[in-house]
């Protein structure tokens, strides 16, 4: 009878421990930074689904669980990250053609400010010439001719002069600084982009999320 107990006693205690060993088991539950054996592998949780995965951020990562929105956010960062440097290289170029262009419009509004004063000259001589051929007043319609050619080269003279202006040259300057500016703004965004992708990835990555 006492060995019958004993042996029943034995038995609960080895049912209990089996029992109590489930718990233990499922405690390890599936997240960010548990892990796992088999890439590739996926698992759904409450809490999403899980990949089989090295961190493509981490250096030397090894394989563990992580989640679909840390691995679409991980590779979003790795693809911006191996573009800044293309990113870099265009906005280089596109800054120093910039540049030679600003330098160039610079020297023609230099230079052109020279020619103004001699285009005044002859502008006013033109005019003179226009007085004078208006004031024979008898014969302005024999004159016609002299006077439409007389105005004609007023008209251009003027024009060359307002072409000349620092005004005409200023806005190209300032359309030219413009695109300066924004090319330069492309590559400090695109590097912020990164920045701010990396602190995405490591928050969504983080271990336990």
């Amino acid at each position: 009878m006492f060995r019958k107990i004993a042996i029943s006693s034995i038995a609960g205690l080895l049912i209990a421990g089996v029992v109590t060993a489930v718990p233990a088991s499922a405690a390890a539950k599936i997240s960010n930074g548990v892990p796992c054996t088999k890439s590739g592998a996926t698992s759904k949780t409450s809490n999403g689904t899980y990949k089989c995965a090295k961190n493509p951020t981490v250096k030397n990562s090894k394989l563990t669980w992580l989640s679909s929105d840390c691995l679409t956010t991980a590779n979003s960062y790795t693809k911006a990250l191996a573009n800044l440097p293309k990113i870099k290289t265009s906005t280089d170029t596109t800054v120093a053609q910039l540049d030679v262009e600003i330098a160039a419009t610079q020297k023609s509004m230099s230079d052109a400010a020279l020619d103004i004063p001699k285009y005044q000259v002859e502008l006013d001589k033109a005019k003179a010439a226009l007085a004078l051929v208006q004031a024979d007043a008898a014969n302005l319609a024999k004159n016609k001719a002299t006077i439409d050619k007389w105005k004609e080269a007023i008209k251009a003279w003027e024009k060359a002069i307002a072409g000349s202006g620092s005004t005409t040259y200023q806005r190209a300057l300032t359309r030219q600084q413009t695109y300066r500016g924004q090319a330069l703004a492309q590559y400090t965004n695109a590097q912020r982009d990164v920045k701010d992708g990396l602190a995405m990835t490591q928050l969504i990555c983080s271990k336990g999320y």
